[in-house]
């Protein structure tokens, strides 16, 4: 069944161009009468004050006709204009009828121009100007649609070669240890417990990335709902950066804080742990060596800023537009050992914005930023019942 919007918005469109074809048929019209009407008045003018020019118009009608009808026809000279202002009105539609049907004709030929991205829509005359306007309007959404389509097609075709890369590389290893452990009897205890511990992390890895995988497919339909709380920034940045103490340890990493005391927020914990889980992991993969990660948080008005800073190389603009874009990761070989699937950041995206909030990125050669924006408010002195919302 049409939507009767539709069917409104196309016979609005539909009277806008008739009603133009109208208004500029009457328009010429108006201009061609009022011409007409002022040379018989000048002709009348000229006649009374010349009787050699009245004469001479007597002697012609007088020749075409005879002396009665040009004695009727001079005294009665006004109905020179119903002839003249008919056949005007006939011409002018005869001639208006083939404008319309050539200008109909562009409007065919532009909108089939609309399949090839090179060509653009023909000229119009002035008269025309608003559907020359609509059809440059549509020839650019439909460039457009066909760029998004294609870039669409384009990031739908660099899933399924990401799935297979990063879902076939742990589950590889996971056959081939358990081939090991299956066809060589001769393995002692010692190698066969290295190798099952192996495959149980090659098996997590696994488990990972399909997790990871669910979840940004379950953020893109926004079905998930928030179950806001009370969370103590200081202490759940302190406690996520405490979990972090094996990895940081690995690089000689220190974490730093600047928060002031006692930022209790409303908002869902575990997808905001997520947040900044997925921040702080991306920091310490790229940080240098015996450097320190700074984490930082302001109150601005009804805005929490919640800042991430670590060392690193700075980050090209043209990678930096695209960081929270699924499935990107910075370096370009992919290597699952490296870093994450790609998803940390786009599901990192999509939380914030669930919260009504935001994510960014700044780099400069000495360091980068990573700075989440959520809404605030001071959830210390709410009771349950106005949290209950």
């Amino acid at each position: 069944m049409k939507s009767p919007i539709k069917r409104r918005s196309r016979k609005k469109g539909a009277d806008s161009v008739i009603r133009l074809i109208l208004v500029s048929f009457m328009k010429w019209n108006l201009i061609c009468f009022a011409v007409i009407t002022a040379a018989y008045v000048i002709c009348y003018l000229y006649a009374v004050q010349s009787p050699e020019f009245s004469q001479s118009v007597y002697t012609f009608l007088d020749a075409l006709l005879n002396t009665q009808w040009a004695d009727y026809l001079l005294r009665n000279s006004y109905i020179f204009l119903i002839p003249a202002f008919a056949g005007t009105l006939i011409l002018n539609g005869v001639i208006y009828s083939f404008s319309t049907l050539i200008n109909f004709g562009r409007v065919y030929k532009s909108i089939n121009a609309f399949v090839k991205e090179d060509e653009q829509i023909l000229s119009f005359p002035k008269s025309y100007s608003e559907v020359e306007l609509k059809l440059s309007d549509i020839h650019l959404k439909v460039v457009e649609n066909r760029r998004k389509a294609i870039e669409a097609e384009k990031k739908k075709d660099d899933l399924v070669m990401y799935l297979a890369h990063d879902l076939k590389t742990p589950l590889t290893s996971v056959i081939g240890y358990l081939t090991l452990l299956d066809e060589s009897r001769e393995l002692t205890a010692e190698q066969r417990a290295r190798f099952v511990g192996i495959s149980l992390d090659k098996a997590y890895r696994l488990e990972q990335l399909i997790n990871e995988f669910f979840e940004i497919t379950r953020f893109s339909i926004n079905t998930v709902t928030l179950e806001r709380n009370r969370i103590d920034l200081n202490m759940m940045l302190e406690q996520m950066a405490d979990e972090f103490y094996p990895m940081l340890s690995e690089k000689n990493l220190t974490v730093s804080f600047d928060i002031p005391e006692h930022i209790i927020m409303l908002a869902d914990a575990d997808k905001i742990a997520r947040v900044f889980d997925n921040l702080l992991k991306n920091a310490v993969n790229y940080s240098y060596e015996n450097t320190t990660i700074k984490i930082g948080a302001r109150i601005r008005r009804n805005r929490v800023l919640i800042k991430f800073r670590n060392h690193c190389d700075e980050i090209p603009k043209e990678k930096l537009d695209r960081l929270f874009e699924k499935f990107y990761r910075m370096d370009s070989s992919r290597n699952s050992y490296s870093g994450g699937s790609g998803l940390g950041l786009a599901i990192s995206k999509q939380i914030t914005e669930l919260h009504g909030g935001s994510v960014s990125a700044k780099s400069t050669p000495e360091y980068t930023d990573f700075t989440v924006v959520l809404p605030y408010v001071n959830a210390e002195y709410l009771t349950d019942e106005q949290l209950d919302f």
